[in-house]
């Protein structure tokens, strides 16, 4: 499922690391691909996965929190949430 997703990410293009980060992890969850309660890698593993700093997916993790798709649990991981 987490294969390398760096050619997802446009590092020339207008639009912010992060919100590209955000924009697949949300395709992943509208397609069905993640469901509710799936545990998402940490931020160190989805940082080499995309290709991307650290920061950049704390960011985009911290979007994905303010908009209910995930949930974060401090000490457990990141999950996605149950309302999708």
């Amino acid at each position: 499922m987490w294969e390398d997703r760096r050619g997802r990410i446009d590092h020339d293009g207008p639009a912010t690391l992060w919100a590209q980060v955000v924009a697949d992890i949300e395709a992943d969850i509208a397609a069905g691909a993640l469901s509710a309660g799936s545990r998402l890698p940490t931020e160190l593993e989805l940082a080499e996965i995309y290709g991307v700093a650290r920061g950049t997916v704390r960011r985009a993790v911290a979007d994905l929190a303010e908009r209910g798709a995930v949930v974060v649990v401090h000490g457990r991981g990141t999950f996605v949430a149950n309302n999708r």
